[in-house]
């Protein structure tokens, strides 16, 4: 959480604190009229509550859409307040503010134009109830993009494990779409790629990997089917395949990156690929986006703590030669210079 300064604030308090005590220390033929003072002296707690949240923001993660539909996080900062689970889904709801602040970003607001929510959280458990305005999605895409949306964000906070979503306070099976609102709901896969209708689904996993919208820029999960073990080999493996055909995401990673190895110890993953990947030198970034979609990637799996890129066995150093895990897919700042091509 990052906290405004409070120099000013304090200096007031503090002038009308050292006011009382020079009128205390004074003698004056008249009283002074106290019944509607100019301003009430703080008290300490009040101080003490100053310093502590004087005005300040929290960074969350909200989730936007961009054209193709795809669910994108974006931390970003939003003012405290008490409730502010409940107060990360109003940003998400669609309206003229909300949808201005995603257009600056190139991206648009997940939830329903006047959708309001009331939340109780029960141990890890948060109880949404959603209004009518939940019923109007257009499709079942959509529909299933709003649910997705509302339990990834909420799952973002430690505090909470699993979402019930109830309609105007009840318990529904169903939405209009058939999205299954029946049972709570844990986080799952997040754009999940689909399969060729009829595939046998037995022994299948999944492996999340990420690449940038052709359409905003920034940077998109992708859940994918796999049918091999859902470990780290997997994954980097997917990632360096690059994203389907006309799927409207861009791979990071230059066409033609072989992977050599992979190999993790004491929580340090090493990744060696071909010298093919030398060319990420090349891109307009630099290959930061190339960078930290592999940290994305492997960041999925708890026991690793740092990455370390290697090229045929060679040290691969961008800023650093070990590079910390990260749960942050886009920060506003990137989403603004990717809006703006930058």
């Amino acid at each position: 959480m990052k906290r405004r300064k409070l120099f000013p604030l304090l200096c007031t308090m503090l002038a009308l604190l050292a006011g009382c005590v020079g009128l205390a220390g004074c003698s004056s033929p008249d009283p002074l009229d106290l019944e509607e003072p100019v301003e009430q002296v703080p008290t300490a707690a009040e101080l003490q509550a100053a310093l502590e949240d004087g005005g300040s923001t929290r960074e969350v993660t909200l989730y936007y859409k961009d054209l193709m539909g795809y669910l994108v996080p974006v931390n970003c900062e939003i003012p405290w307040e008490e409730g502010i689970a409940k107060a990360t889904l109003k940003q998400m709801v669609s309206s003229e503010e909300n949808d201005l602040q995603a257009a600056r970003l190139g991206l648009l607001t997940a939830l329903p134009e006047g959708l309001e929510v009331d939340m109780d959280i029960i141990g890890q458990l948060a109880r949404v109830s959603l209004s009518s305005a939940c019923l109007n999605c257009q499709d079942a895409e959509e529909e299933s993009a709003m649910v997705s949306a509302i339990v990834s964000a909420l799952t973002e906070f430690d505090s909470i494990g699993e979402v019930q979503l109830l309609v105007e306070g009840e318990e529904q099976d169903s939405l209009p779409f058939g999205t299954n609102i029946s049972a709570p709901l844990t986080r799952e896969d997040i754009n999940l790629e689909s399969v060729s209708a009829g595939t046998d689904l037995t022994g299948a996993g999944t492996v999340q990997v990420f690449f940038e919208s052709e359409a905003s820029g920034c940077m998109v999960p992708v859940t994918r089917t796999v049918f091999s073990n859902e470990d780290l080999d997997t994954a980097v493996l997917e990632l360096l395949k690059g994203p389907r055909e006309g799927a409207g995401l861009a791979g990071c990673i230059p066409k033609g990156v072989g992977l050599i190895a992979v190999k993790q110890q004491d929580g340090v993953v090493t990744i060696n690929m071909t010298k093919e990947f030398r060319q990420v030198m090349e891109q307009a970034d630099g290959g930061e986006a190339a960078v930290k979609a592999l940290v994305l990637t492997c960041s999925q799996f708890p026991d690793v703590k740092e990455v370390k890129l290697q090229v045929e066995g060679e040290d691969f150093v961008l800023d650093a030669e070990t590079l910390s895990v990260t749960t942050v897919v886009n920060t506003e700042q990137e989403a603004l210079m990717a809006s703006a091509g930058l």
